[in-house]
């Protein structure tokens, strides 16, 4: 039977102290690595991720904030709440690196984006930063999982295909599905919400260099995120480089990071929260400088930001053909060898117990192995019937059936009465065809004959009168022999089909499918 692991905290991430810093720094040499990002969600990341892992744990209650929007044409503001769930709490750095990882995926699966996304055990062990991946690093990952399939969120969604905004309720990851070996998850499969998906194969996404913020911890990636978006969207208005980007200090924080709490003096802001990860984004190129002001009412700080060449060199390579590049394409090996495999055993989980959802369970990765195997042979359709097969069987005898493996005993069976399925199918089939190449003989015939007898009016008495004689002489004796009048008419019929083209039987079948 599958495990429901017991959910665990995650870490603390470490703080370090880095002043502040303004000096151009050379750019380090990345490869281009592509990340496309869906828009909403860049929006609702800003308040569904808790950055401070201290803050994100006093988290509890349902979170409503109010944001500002551009809907047709004006400013409105609009609530945008968040509830996490009580036993698996307020979504944090693991949850945000983990969402990161999955539009990544999305990323490299290619366009059209699907619904599902998998990931295997090096994959889990790379989101994490470890080298290896045991039973601590799973319980956190299946906590971080857990939050995006558990946290409830309303917002308004813009719709690009339709040009509006609307206002859904909806949990990022809709289901989950797990396998592994003892308490260490071996593979995972995520399925998204429908909306994100339209909207990200309706292509209302940006591009990131993914090489370049792959290195930056969550506040980091956060910013950087946020910072290229709003360059980009300033400097396709006005090609200069002498770009300044200006936002207050405690909007950054309370709308970009999760609502973390804002320092109340500019020392502290870049001491204990922010300075090492300005400096991390200009390290990386993004940035080329920043500033701390205060604002114009004394009561708080701006935060000013030029663009590096980072930002120039991305923004050119993505945006110069003013289309995005096209993904690459990887999804068909990750379907095949985990997603397909766990949905089956899923399947079969379901129907067991009788319900909808097994998103906190961990398979076995024997059952999803096995699965896979047999996947190998069988379509998907076939082994869910099955599945039906062995627990309907199962249920006749009493058999106490409790893991997937458990069908193996009912495969001579199965296999028996498949093939007399099959059979009966492929007779029904054949018997279906021949009524259907039935029925077009004779749509056909009732065609070919008005179509001659059209013809034929069309002629005249003279014209076919001529056209009869001519048959008669080019019969010869035949044409007083009996049933002379039968081949004159056949003839002036060929006659007449060649010169007006009257199609054939296929090439009237093209044009007219039953």
């Amino acid at each position: 039977m599958p495990r429901k692991p017991p959910p665990q905290p995650t870490s603390k991430n470490a703080e370090l102290d880095l002043g502040e810093g303004n000096e151009p720094s050379q750019l380090l040499p990345l490869e281009e690595d592509q990340l496309f990002h869906e828009i909403n969600l860049l929006r609702v990341e800003g308040f569904y991720f808790c950055l401070d892992p201290k803050a994100a744990a006093k988290r509890q209650d349902r979170q409503t904030s109010i944001e500002k929007l551009k809907q047709a044409g004006s400013v409105v503001d609009q609530p945008i709440t968040i509830e996490p769930h009580p036993t698996y709490g307020y979504p944090s750095v693991l949850a945000y690196k983990l969402l990161q990882a999955i539009m990544k995926k999305l990323t490299e699966y290619g366009y059209p984006a699907p619904e599902y996304v998998s990931f295997s055990k090096r994959e889990l062990a790379e989101l994490c930063g470890h080298a290896s991946f045991g039973g601590w690093q799973s319980q956190n990952l299946f906590r971080a999982a857990m939050q995006l399939n558990s946290t409830k969120v309303w917002c308004s969604f813009f719709d690009k295909d339709n040009k509006d905004w609307q206002v859904i309720t909806f949990y990022i990851v809709d289901s989950c599905l797990f396998s592994g070996r003892g308490d260490k998850i071996q593979q995972c499969v995520f399925h998204l919400h429908p909306a994100i998906i339209k909207s990200l194969n309706s292509r209302y996404s940006f591009c990131l260099n993914f090489a370049r913020m792959a290195g930056l911890e969550p506040i980091g990636a956060a910013l950087f995120k946020r910072l290229f978006f709003h360059f980009s969207n300033l400097y396709s208005k006005n090609q200069s480089s002498d770009l300044i980007f200006t936002k207050d200090y405690a909007a950054i924080c309370r709308t970009w990071l999760g609502d973390i709490k804002p320092e109340r003096y500019k020392s502290l802001i870049v001491s204990n929260q922010l300075g090492r990860h300005l400096q991390a984004l200009r390290q990386c190129g993004l940035i080329r400088s920043w500033e701390i002001r205060k604002n114009a009412d004394k009561t708080g700080f701006n935060l000013s930001f030029s663009p590096g060449n980072g930002f120039f060199e991305d923004y050119h390579q993505f945006y110069a053909p003013h289309q995005q590049p096209p993904m690459l394409v990887r999804k068909t090996q990750d379907e095949r060898t985990i997603q397909r495999p766990m949905e089956l055993v899923a399947y079969f989980y379901r129907r067991l117990y009788q319900t909808d959802s097994v998103d906190e369970v961990i398979f076995s990765d024997k059952e999803t192995a096995f699965a896979a195997a047999l996947l190998e042979n069988h379509s998907f359709e076939d082994l869910q019937a099955w599945v039906d097969f062995a627990l309907a069987e199962a249920r006749k005898t009493g058999f106490d059936i409790r893991s997937f493996g458990g069908i193996r005993q009912y495969a001579a069976a199965f296999e028996s009465r498949h093939t007399q399925e099959r059979q009966h199918h492929e007779r029904e089939t054949a018997q279906a065809n021949e009524r259907r190449e039935h029925q077009l003989q004779e749509r056909y015939q009732q065609f070919y004959r008005s179509e001659l007898l059209r013809l034929r009016q069309a002629l005249g008495t003279e014209a076919l009168a001529a056209l009869e004689e001519q048959a008669r002489q080019s019969l010869g004796d035949e044409a007083n022999g009996i049933g002379a009048r039968f081949l004159v008419r056949v003839r002036v019929d060929q006659a007449l089909v060649q010169q007006h083209q009257v199609p054939s039987f296929e090439q009237w079948r093209q044009q007219n499918p039953i």
